[in-house]
Protein backbone atom coordinates (compact mmCIF):
# COMPACT_ATOMS: atom_id res chain seq x y z
CA UNK A 1 0.00 0.00 0.00
CA UNK A 2 1.59 3.11 -1.09
CA UNK A 3 -1.38 5.89 -0.30
CA UNK A 4 -2.63 7.77 2.52
CA UNK A 5 -2.00 6.17 5.82
CA UNK A 6 -4.68 4.68 7.40
CA UNK A 7 -3.80 2.24 9.95
CA UNK A 8 -0.91 1.93 13.06
CA UNK A 9 1.92 1.41 10.67
CA UNK A 10 1.83 4.51 8.59
CA UNK A 11 4.89 6.94 8.59
CA UNK A 12 5.20 10.53 8.29
CA UNK A 13 6.44 11.09 3.97
CA UNK A 14 9.37 12.11 3.45
CA UNK A 15 8.06 15.08 1.15
CA UNK A 16 5.91 16.61 3.72
CA UNK A 17 7.43 20.36 4.04
CA UNK A 18 6.91 21.67 7.64
CA UNK A 19 6.53 25.08 7.94
CA UNK A 20 6.45 26.38 12.31
CA UNK A 21 4.34 29.86 11.95
CA UNK A 22 3.76 32.60 14.67
CA UNK A 23 0.45 34.29 14.32
CA UNK A 24 0.85 33.11 10.57
CA UNK A 25 4.32 34.20 9.57
CA UNK A 26 7.33 32.29 9.37
CA UNK A 27 8.92 31.73 12.26
CA UNK A 28 12.35 32.14 13.14
CA UNK A 29 14.72 33.41 15.99
CA UNK A 30 13.43 36.76 16.15
CA UNK A 31 10.01 35.83 15.88
CA UNK A 32 10.64 33.43 18.52
CA UNK A 33 12.36 35.72 20.96
CA UNK A 34 9.89 38.11 22.87
CA UNK A 35 11.49 41.57 22.36
CA UNK A 36 12.55 40.95 18.61
CA UNK A 37 9.17 39.42 17.98
CA UNK A 38 7.54 42.92 19.35
CA UNK A 39 9.50 45.12 17.07
CA UNK A 40 9.69 42.32 13.76
CA UNK A 41 5.71 42.43 14.26
CA UNK A 42 5.34 46.43 15.01
CA UNK A 43 8.11 47.79 12.20
CA UNK A 44 8.05 45.20 9.53
CA UNK A 45 4.82 43.10 9.43
CA UNK A 46 2.28 45.84 9.39
CA UNK A 47 3.84 48.04 7.43
CA UNK A 48 4.47 45.34 5.37
CA UNK A 49 0.73 44.16 4.96
CA UNK A 50 -0.41 48.16 4.77
CA UNK A 51 2.00 48.49 1.55
CA UNK A 52 0.52 45.58 0.06
CA UNK A 53 -3.12 46.50 0.67
CA UNK A 54 -2.22 50.16 -1.08
CA UNK A 55 -0.23 48.91 -4.15
CA UNK A 56 -0.21 44.86 -4.27
CA UNK A 57 0.57 45.35 -7.96
CA UNK A 58 3.96 46.74 -6.90
CA UNK A 59 4.35 44.36 -4.40
CA UNK A 60 3.99 41.33 -7.37
CA UNK A 61 6.49 42.79 -9.80
CA UNK A 62 8.92 43.47 -6.89
CA UNK A 63 8.25 39.77 -5.48
CA UNK A 64 9.08 38.37 -8.75
CA UNK A 65 11.85 40.08 -9.54
CA UNK A 66 15.10 37.71 -8.36
CA UNK A 67 17.05 40.75 -7.38
CA UNK A 68 14.30 41.88 -5.09
CA UNK A 69 12.52 38.86 -4.04
CA UNK A 70 13.92 38.86 -0.49
CA UNK A 71 13.15 42.46 0.14
CA UNK A 72 10.08 43.40 1.87
CA UNK A 73 7.67 42.87 -0.76
CA UNK A 74 4.74 39.84 0.13
CA UNK A 75 5.08 37.37 -2.61
CA UNK A 76 1.17 37.29 -3.63
CA UNK A 77 0.99 37.99 -7.05
CA UNK A 78 -0.76 41.10 -6.14
CA UNK A 79 -4.11 39.35 -4.78
CA UNK A 80 -6.30 38.41 -1.89
CA UNK A 81 -5.81 42.14 -0.92
CA UNK A 82 -8.96 41.47 1.59
CA UNK A 83 -7.34 38.70 3.15
CA UNK A 84 -4.84 40.88 3.54
CA UNK A 85 -6.35 43.46 5.01
CA UNK A 86 -7.96 41.58 7.39
CA UNK A 87 -4.82 40.15 8.49
CA UNK A 88 -3.99 43.22 8.95
CA UNK A 89 -6.83 44.44 11.29
CA UNK A 90 -6.19 41.09 13.20
CA UNK A 91 -2.85 41.95 13.77
CA UNK A 92 -3.15 45.23 14.72
CA UNK A 93 -5.76 43.42 17.77
CA UNK A 94 -3.50 41.36 18.61
CA UNK A 95 -0.14 43.02 18.63
CA UNK A 96 -1.24 46.00 21.06
CA UNK A 97 1.21 44.85 23.82
CA UNK A 98 3.90 44.53 21.70
CA UNK A 99 2.71 48.03 19.95
CA UNK A 100 2.70 49.52 23.74
CA UNK A 101 6.59 47.78 23.83
CA UNK A 102 7.76 49.16 21.21
CA UNK A 103 6.24 52.42 21.71
CA UNK A 104 7.83 52.55 25.41
CA UNK A 105 11.13 51.30 24.32
CA UNK A 106 11.10 55.10 22.04
CA UNK A 107 10.48 57.05 25.10
CA UNK A 108 13.02 55.26 27.23
CA UNK A 109 15.34 56.02 24.60
CA UNK A 110 14.08 60.00 24.91
CA UNK A 111 14.31 59.86 28.32
CA UNK A 112 18.32 58.11 28.39
CA UNK A 113 19.12 60.73 25.74
CA UNK A 114 18.54 63.52 28.78
CA UNK A 115 20.86 62.37 31.12
CA UNK A 116 24.13 63.93 32.30
CA UNK A 117 25.89 62.03 33.89
CA UNK A 118 23.91 61.84 37.06
CA UNK A 119 22.72 58.87 39.26
CA UNK A 120 19.72 56.92 37.12
CA UNK A 121 18.11 55.47 40.70
CA UNK A 122 15.72 58.73 40.25
CA UNK A 123 14.49 57.52 36.63
CA UNK A 124 12.89 54.34 37.42
CA UNK A 125 9.57 56.13 38.38
CA UNK A 126 9.47 57.51 34.65
CA UNK A 127 10.18 54.49 32.95
CA UNK A 128 7.37 53.81 30.62
CA UNK A 129 4.86 51.55 31.92
CA UNK A 130 5.12 48.93 29.13
CA UNK A 131 8.78 48.48 30.33
CA UNK A 132 8.73 48.63 34.37
CA UNK A 133 9.78 45.91 36.02
CA UNK A 134 11.56 44.50 32.53
CA UNK A 135 14.79 46.71 32.59
CA UNK A 136 17.75 47.89 34.03
CA UNK A 137 19.06 51.17 33.71
CA UNK A 138 23.18 51.42 33.49
CA UNK A 139 26.04 53.50 32.26
CA UNK A 140 28.70 51.99 29.60
CA UNK A 141 32.03 53.48 29.83
CA UNK A 142 31.85 56.34 27.83
CA UNK A 143 28.81 57.69 30.16
CA UNK A 144 26.18 56.44 27.75
CA UNK A 145 23.24 55.43 29.94
CA UNK A 146 21.66 52.53 28.30
CA UNK A 147 19.24 49.67 29.39
CA UNK A 148 18.86 45.91 29.77
CA UNK A 149 16.28 43.74 29.52
CA UNK A 150 15.71 41.20 31.96
CA UNK A 151 14.91 38.68 28.64
CA UNK A 152 13.75 35.59 31.03
CA UNK A 153 11.29 37.64 32.40
CA UNK A 154 9.82 38.20 28.96
CA UNK A 155 8.84 34.70 28.17
CA UNK A 156 6.56 35.11 31.28
CA UNK A 157 5.08 38.34 29.84
CA UNK A 158 2.12 38.56 27.34
CA UNK A 159 4.52 39.19 24.74
CA UNK A 160 5.15 35.62 24.17
CA UNK A 161 2.01 34.17 24.15
CA UNK A 162 2.22 31.19 22.33
CA UNK A 163 -1.86 30.84 20.98
CA UNK A 164 -0.33 32.06 17.89
CA UNK A 165 1.97 29.39 17.42
CA UNK A 166 1.47 26.52 14.73
CA UNK A 167 2.67 24.44 12.61
CA UNK A 168 1.51 24.13 8.56
CA UNK A 169 2.14 20.97 7.04
CA UNK A 170 2.20 20.25 3.37
CA UNK A 171 3.33 18.10 0.82
CA UNK A 172 5.43 19.07 -1.98
CA UNK A 173 7.64 17.74 -5.08
CA UNK A 174 10.57 20.26 -4.74
CA UNK A 175 12.32 22.78 -3.50
CA UNK A 176 12.06 26.73 -3.55
CA UNK A 177 8.23 26.60 -4.09
CA UNK A 178 7.73 28.66 -1.16
CA UNK A 179 7.13 32.43 -1.31
CA UNK A 180 10.66 34.14 0.74
CA UNK A 181 9.96 33.21 4.22
CA UNK A 182 10.07 36.86 5.75
CA UNK A 183 8.28 38.22 3.32
CA UNK A 184 5.15 37.20 3.41
CA UNK A 185 2.53 35.76 5.67
CA UNK A 186 0.86 32.26 4.76
CA UNK A 187 -2.69 32.72 4.17
CA UNK A 188 -4.92 30.32 4.88
CA UNK A 189 -5.45 27.65 1.51
CA UNK A 190 -9.22 27.48 0.49
CA UNK A 191 -10.68 24.69 -2.03
CA UNK A 192 -9.09 24.77 -5.24
CA UNK A 193 -6.14 26.87 -4.21
CA UNK A 194 -2.16 25.49 -4.51
CA UNK A 195 -1.64 23.74 -1.11
CA UNK A 196 -5.27 23.37 -0.10
CA UNK A 197 -4.16 20.00 1.28
CA UNK A 198 -2.15 21.87 3.62
CA UNK A 199 -2.81 20.83 7.77
CA UNK A 200 -2.47 23.16 10.15
CA UNK A 201 -1.86 21.84 13.56
CA UNK A 202 -2.45 24.88 16.27
CA UNK A 203 -0.01 23.87 19.41
CA UNK A 204 2.80 25.76 21.17
CA UNK A 205 6.12 24.54 19.66
CA UNK A 206 7.13 22.95 22.88
CA UNK A 207 4.67 20.30 22.56
CA UNK A 208 5.91 17.02 23.46
CA UNK A 209 3.70 15.37 20.90
CA UNK A 210 5.40 17.24 18.06
CA UNK A 211 8.07 14.78 19.22
CA UNK A 212 5.72 11.82 17.95
CA UNK A 213 5.08 13.36 14.96
CA UNK A 214 8.29 14.14 13.27
CA UNK A 215 9.75 10.30 15.27
CA UNK A 216 7.34 8.86 12.60
CA UNK A 217 9.48 9.90 9.88
CA UNK A 218 11.91 6.71 10.49
CA UNK A 219 8.94 5.17 12.86
CA UNK A 220 5.49 3.81 12.60
CA UNK A 221 2.52 5.39 14.33
CA UNK A 222 -0.77 5.63 13.94
CA UNK A 223 -2.07 8.46 12.19
CA UNK A 224 -5.75 8.54 13.99
CA UNK A 225 -3.94 8.30 17.29
CA UNK A 226 -1.78 11.31 16.63
CA UNK A 227 -4.16 13.34 15.33
CA UNK A 228 -6.15 13.09 18.71
CA UNK A 229 -3.23 13.92 20.52
CA UNK A 230 -2.78 16.50 18.69
CA UNK A 231 -6.14 17.61 18.86
CA UNK A 232 -6.97 17.91 14.82
CA UNK A 233 -11.14 18.73 14.37
CA UNK A 234 -12.96 16.06 12.28
CA UNK A 235 -12.50 18.28 8.77
CA UNK A 236 -8.59 18.19 9.26
CA UNK A 237 -8.53 14.73 10.09
CA UNK A 238 -8.60 13.08 6.10
CA UNK A 239 -6.17 15.69 5.11
CA UNK A 240 -3.70 14.98 7.92
CA UNK A 241 -3.87 10.98 6.87
CA UNK A 242 -3.07 12.08 3.65
CA UNK A 243 0.41 12.94 4.68
CA UNK A 244 1.19 9.60 5.84
CA UNK A 245 1.85 6.10 3.97
CA UNK A 246 2.06 2.42 4.95
CA UNK A 247 5.54 2.18 3.22
CA UNK A 248 8.59 2.42 4.91
CA UNK A 249 10.99 5.23 4.46
CA UNK A 250 13.78 4.61 2.06
CA UNK A 251 16.78 3.08 3.05
CA UNK A 252 19.25 5.20 4.48
CA UNK A 253 22.78 6.23 2.31
CA UNK A 254 25.45 4.85 3.22
CA UNK A 255 25.42 3.04 6.95
CA UNK A 256 23.44 5.24 8.89
CA UNK A 257 23.24 4.12 12.32
CA UNK A 258 25.85 1.79 12.13
CA UNK A 259 29.13 3.17 14.25
CA UNK A 260 32.25 4.70 12.24
CA UNK A 261 34.54 2.57 13.83
CA UNK A 262 37.41 3.57 16.54
CA UNK A 263 39.56 5.70 14.71
CA UNK A 264 37.35 6.14 12.08
CA UNK A 265 35.19 9.77 11.46
CA UNK A 266 32.56 9.94 9.04
CA UNK A 267 31.76 13.37 7.66
CA UNK A 268 28.44 13.92 6.28
CA UNK A 269 27.33 17.59 4.53
CA UNK A 270 23.81 18.35 4.07
CA UNK A 271 24.21 21.42 2.48
CA UNK A 272 24.95 24.70 3.52
CA UNK A 273 26.37 25.09 6.59
CA UNK A 274 25.00 22.03 8.19
CA UNK A 275 27.85 19.00 9.11
CA UNK A 276 27.52 15.53 11.25
CA UNK A 277 30.29 14.10 12.79
CA UNK A 278 29.77 10.80 13.68
CA UNK A 279 33.11 8.87 15.60
CA UNK A 280 31.72 7.31 19.36
CA UNK A 281 29.72 10.29 19.46
CA UNK A 282 27.37 12.15 16.88
CA UNK A 283 27.87 15.99 16.41
CA UNK A 284 25.34 18.32 14.15
CA UNK A 285 26.52 21.47 12.95
CA UNK A 286 24.00 24.62 12.23
CA UNK A 287 20.75 21.79 11.02
CA UNK A 288 19.45 22.77 8.08
CA UNK A 289 17.68 19.84 6.44
CA UNK A 290 16.01 19.08 3.19
CA UNK A 291 13.52 17.00 2.03
CA UNK A 292 12.71 14.12 0.01
CA UNK A 293 12.08 15.65 -3.17
CA UNK A 294 13.26 14.65 -6.51
CA UNK A 295 15.68 16.82 -8.12
CA UNK A 296 18.92 17.04 -10.34
CA UNK A 297 20.74 18.58 -7.03
CA UNK A 298 22.05 15.26 -4.61
CA UNK A 299 20.70 15.40 -0.86
CA UNK A 300 20.58 13.90 2.33
CA UNK A 301 17.59 14.26 4.07
CA UNK A 302 16.18 13.28 7.87
CA UNK A 303 16.44 9.73 7.12
CA UNK A 304 20.08 10.52 6.66
CA UNK A 305 20.24 11.74 10.28
CA UNK A 306 21.65 9.23 13.26
CA UNK A 307 18.97 7.79 15.57
CA UNK A 308 20.43 9.80 18.33
CA UNK A 309 22.01 12.95 17.89
CA UNK A 310 24.43 13.86 20.99
CA UNK A 311 25.40 17.52 20.43
CA UNK A 312 23.82 20.06 18.10
CA UNK A 313 26.30 23.01 17.71
CA UNK A 314 24.91 26.44 16.24
CA UNK A 315 27.41 29.08 15.11
CA UNK A 316 25.11 31.92 15.82
CA UNK A 317 21.52 33.29 14.92
CA UNK A 318 21.18 33.96 11.72
CA UNK A 319 18.40 32.37 10.43
CA UNK A 320 20.00 29.67 8.14
CA UNK A 321 22.27 28.49 10.94
CA UNK A 322 19.65 28.11 13.61
CA UNK A 323 16.20 26.89 12.12
CA UNK A 324 13.39 26.15 14.42
CA UNK A 325 11.85 24.29 11.01
CA UNK A 326 14.47 21.74 11.29
CA UNK A 327 15.31 22.26 15.61
CA UNK A 328 11.35 21.17 15.70
CA UNK A 329 12.04 18.41 13.49
CA UNK A 330 15.08 16.66 15.26
CA UNK A 331 14.40 17.58 18.63
CA UNK A 332 13.09 13.99 20.06
CA UNK A 333 16.43 13.05 18.83
CA UNK A 334 18.80 15.47 19.89
CA UNK A 335 20.76 15.21 23.48
CA UNK A 336 22.42 18.91 24.10
CA UNK A 337 21.99 21.77 22.22
CA UNK A 338 25.38 23.90 22.33
CA UNK A 339 24.91 27.88 22.00
CA UNK A 340 26.85 30.67 22.31
CA UNK A 341 25.82 32.55 25.44
CA UNK A 342 25.54 36.59 25.53
CA UNK A 343 25.82 38.96 28.60
CA UNK A 344 22.54 38.95 28.45
CA UNK A 345 19.56 42.46 27.85
CA UNK A 346 20.44 43.35 24.94
CA UNK A 347 17.28 44.33 21.89
CA UNK A 348 19.49 42.80 19.04
CA UNK A 349 20.72 40.03 20.99
CA UNK A 350 18.53 37.91 22.21
CA UNK A 351 19.57 35.12 23.97
CA UNK A 352 19.75 31.96 21.75
CA UNK A 353 19.66 29.49 25.05
CA UNK A 354 16.03 31.27 25.89
CA UNK A 355 14.46 30.77 22.29
CA UNK A 356 15.88 27.17 21.62
CA UNK A 357 14.56 26.08 25.67
CA UNK A 358 11.26 27.56 24.37
CA UNK A 359 11.33 25.28 21.53
CA UNK A 360 11.15 22.63 23.55
CA UNK A 361 14.69 21.39 24.08
CA UNK A 362 15.23 20.15 27.75
CA UNK A 363 18.97 20.08 27.81
CA UNK A 364 20.66 23.58 26.18
CA UNK A 365 24.03 24.79 27.04
CA UNK A 366 25.87 27.72 26.73
CA UNK A 367 29.46 28.82 26.08
CA UNK A 368 31.42 31.68 25.30
CA UNK A 369 34.94 32.44 23.86
CA UNK A 370 37.65 29.09 24.94
CA UNK A 371 34.35 27.31 26.59
CA UNK A 372 35.54 23.59 26.48
CA UNK A 373 32.75 21.05 26.13
CA UNK A 374 34.73 17.46 27.11
CA UNK A 375 34.01 14.16 24.82
CA UNK A 376 34.87 10.97 25.46
CA UNK A 377 37.82 11.09 22.84
CA UNK A 378 37.91 14.66 22.09
CA UNK A 379 36.45 17.69 22.59
CA UNK A 380 34.90 20.77 21.33
CA UNK A 381 35.71 24.43 22.04
CA UNK A 382 34.20 27.40 21.23
CA UNK A 383 36.55 29.75 19.16
CA UNK A 384 35.95 33.78 18.70
CA UNK A 385 33.46 34.17 15.81
CA UNK A 386 34.96 37.65 13.89
CA UNK A 387 33.18 39.86 11.36
CA UNK A 388 29.50 39.07 9.67
CA UNK A 389 27.32 40.60 12.44
CA UNK A 390 27.31 44.43 10.58
CA UNK A 391 29.85 46.26 13.69
CA UNK A 392 26.97 45.22 15.87
CA UNK A 393 27.33 44.48 19.93
CA UNK A 394 26.01 40.40 18.67
CA UNK A 395 27.47 38.19 21.36
CA UNK A 396 25.88 35.37 20.42
CA UNK A 397 28.37 33.74 17.94
CA UNK A 398 30.85 31.29 17.99
CA UNK A 399 33.17 29.27 15.57
CA UNK A 400 34.28 25.34 16.91
CA UNK A 401 37.35 23.71 17.44
CA UNK A 402 36.43 19.88 17.29
CA UNK A 403 38.69 16.97 18.24
CA UNK A 404 37.74 14.01 17.68
CA UNK A 405 39.95 10.86 17.72
CA UNK A 406 43.20 12.94 17.32
CA UNK A 407 41.79 14.56 14.39
CA UNK A 408 40.81 18.42 14.69
CA UNK A 409 38.29 20.60 12.56
CA UNK A 410 37.99 23.87 12.25
CA UNK A 411 33.78 25.03 11.99
CA UNK A 412 34.59 28.45 10.39
CA UNK A 413 31.00 29.54 9.73
CA UNK A 414 30.56 32.85 7.95
CA UNK A 415 33.91 34.16 9.62
CA UNK A 416 35.07 37.20 7.72
CA UNK A 417 38.49 37.35 8.94
CA UNK A 418 38.77 40.72 9.14
CA UNK A 419 41.52 40.79 12.07
CA UNK A 420 43.91 37.91 12.01
CA UNK A 421 45.77 38.81 15.00
CA UNK A 422 43.05 36.95 16.88
CA UNK A 423 43.92 33.68 14.97
CA UNK A 424 47.61 34.44 15.95
CA UNK A 425 46.35 33.75 19.42
CA UNK A 426 44.19 31.13 18.89
CA UNK A 427 46.26 29.34 17.04
CA UNK A 428 49.00 29.62 19.59
CA UNK A 429 46.20 27.65 21.84
CA UNK A 430 44.99 25.17 19.76
CA UNK A 431 47.86 24.33 17.46
CA UNK A 432 47.34 23.59 13.48
CA UNK A 433 43.84 22.43 11.89
CA UNK A 434 43.59 18.98 10.15
CA UNK A 435 40.01 20.44 8.22
CA UNK A 436 38.59 23.58 8.07
CA UNK A 437 34.87 24.82 6.88
CA UNK A 438 34.36 28.08 5.74
CA UNK A 439 31.72 30.42 4.64
CA UNK A 440 32.99 32.90 1.46
CA UNK A 441 29.14 34.55 0.78
CA UNK A 442 31.60 37.79 0.76
CA UNK A 443 29.04 40.44 -0.62
CA UNK A 444 26.38 39.91 2.44
CA UNK A 445 23.01 41.84 2.85
CA UNK A 446 23.35 45.27 4.82
CA UNK A 447 22.77 45.88 8.29
CA UNK A 448 19.29 47.05 8.15
CA UNK A 449 18.09 43.48 5.95
CA UNK A 450 17.70 41.36 9.42
CA UNK A 451 18.49 44.65 12.09
CA UNK A 452 16.40 47.13 10.90
CA UNK A 453 13.28 47.29 13.09
CA UNK A 454 15.77 47.40 15.97
CA UNK A 455 17.80 50.95 14.97
CA UNK A 456 16.06 54.15 16.89
CA UNK A 457 16.74 56.26 13.74
CA UNK A 458 17.47 54.32 10.36
CA UNK A 459 20.83 54.19 9.11
CA UNK A 460 21.95 56.43 6.31
CA UNK A 461 21.71 54.67 3.03
CA UNK A 462 25.66 54.56 2.77
CA UNK A 463 26.26 53.37 6.31
CA UNK A 464 24.08 50.76 5.27
CA UNK A 465 25.31 49.02 2.42
CA UNK A 466 28.73 49.68 3.98
CA UNK A 467 27.80 47.52 6.61
CA UNK A 468 27.05 44.37 5.45
CA UNK A 469 26.70 40.73 6.81
CA UNK A 470 29.70 38.89 4.88
CA UNK A 471 31.67 35.92 5.23
CA UNK A 472 35.73 35.78 4.01
CA UNK A 473 37.07 36.77 0.70
CA UNK A 474 39.39 34.53 -0.68
CA UNK A 475 42.48 36.71 0.82
CA UNK A 476 40.82 36.23 4.03
CA UNK A 477 40.14 32.81 3.85
CA UNK A 478 43.65 32.03 2.61
CA UNK A 479 45.25 33.35 5.58
CA UNK A 480 43.08 31.41 7.67
CA UNK A 481 43.75 28.28 5.97
CA UNK A 482 47.71 28.69 6.03
CA UNK A 483 47.44 30.34 9.58
CA UNK A 484 46.45 26.64 10.81
CA UNK A 485 48.03 24.83 8.48
CA UNK A 486 44.69 23.02 6.98
CA UNK A 487 45.49 20.00 4.97
CA UNK A 488 41.74 19.70 4.04
CA UNK A 489 39.43 22.97 3.44
CA UNK A 490 36.31 22.91 2.80
CA UNK A 491 34.18 26.35 1.26
CA UNK A 492 30.54 26.04 2.54
CA UNK A 493 27.73 27.81 4.03
CA UNK A 494 27.33 29.45 0.35
CA UNK A 495 23.10 29.28 0.58
CA UNK A 496 23.14 28.01 -3.13
CA UNK A 497 21.23 24.88 -2.63
CA UNK A 498 17.57 24.76 -4.15
CA UNK A 499 15.81 24.15 -0.50
CA UNK A 500 17.87 27.78 0.67
CA UNK A 501 16.35 29.76 -1.58
CA UNK A 502 12.67 30.23 0.28
CA UNK A 503 15.37 31.24 2.93
CA UNK A 504 17.97 33.45 1.39
CA UNK A 505 16.63 34.41 -2.08
CA UNK A 506 20.51 34.96 -3.26
CA UNK A 507 20.52 34.88 -7.26
CA UNK A 508 23.63 33.85 -7.49
CA UNK A 509 24.99 33.90 -11.41
CA UNK A 510 28.59 32.62 -13.03
CA UNK A 511 29.94 36.28 -12.17
CA UNK A 512 28.71 36.44 -8.86
CA UNK A 513 31.57 37.41 -6.37
CA UNK A 514 31.07 35.30 -3.91
CA UNK A 515 31.50 32.10 -6.33
CA UNK A 516 34.53 33.98 -8.20
CA UNK A 517 36.26 33.97 -4.87
CA UNK A 518 35.46 30.63 -3.04
CA UNK A 519 36.55 29.41 -6.89
CA UNK A 520 40.01 31.59 -6.26
CA UNK A 521 40.43 30.03 -2.75
CA UNK A 522 39.79 26.17 -3.99
CA UNK A 523 42.56 27.03 -6.89
CA UNK A 524 45.52 28.38 -4.68
CA UNK A 525 44.32 25.55 -2.33
CA UNK A 526 45.30 23.21 -5.26
CA UNK A 527 48.34 25.00 -6.00
CA UNK A 528 49.75 24.62 -2.67
CA UNK A 529 49.01 20.70 -2.55
CA UNK A 530 45.82 20.72 -0.40
CA UNK A 531 42.57 18.90 -0.65
CA UNK A 532 40.17 21.86 -1.29
CA UNK A 533 36.29 22.39 -3.14
CA UNK A 534 33.17 23.99 -2.56
CA UNK A 535 30.71 21.70 -1.21
CA UNK A 536 27.34 22.10 -2.59
CA UNK A 537 24.23 19.88 -1.77
CA UNK A 538 25.66 16.20 0.09
CA UNK A 539 28.68 14.05 0.79
CA UNK A 540 29.85 12.19 2.84
CA UNK A 541 33.24 10.66 3.49
CA UNK A 542 35.52 8.95 6.13
CA UNK A 543 38.22 10.47 7.70
CA UNK A 544 40.73 8.36 9.66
Amino acid sequence: MTGAGTGAGCFLRGDVEVEPLVDRWYAWVHLVSPATAAFVVVERHLRMMESYVRSPAMHAAAAANPATRSGPFLDLGGTRVAEVAALLDATRAMARRRQEFVSAFAELDKLLENTTGNALEPLYPDVPAALRGLVELEYDRHNRARCRLYERLLYADALADPSGQCLRLARSDRDGDRPFAFSTPRLPTAEGEPGEAAVEVTVPFATPALDTLFRARTEPVDPSALAEELGLDADTRPRFHELFTSTPPRTPADGKGSPAGRGTIRVTYFGHACVLFEDDVSILVDPVIAYDHASDVPRFSFADLPDRIDYVLITHAHHDHVLPETLLQIRHKVGTVIVPGNDGGGLMDPSLRLVVEHLGFPDVREVRELDVVPLPHGAITAVPFVGEHHDLAIRSKSTYHIRLGGRTVLIGADTANVNPALYDRVHDLLGDIDLLFLGMECEGAPASWVYGPYFAHPLDRDHDRSRRGRASTSAEALDVVERFGGSEVYVYAMGEEPWLYPLLGIPYTTESLALQEAERLVKTCHAQGRHAERLYGAKRWSWS
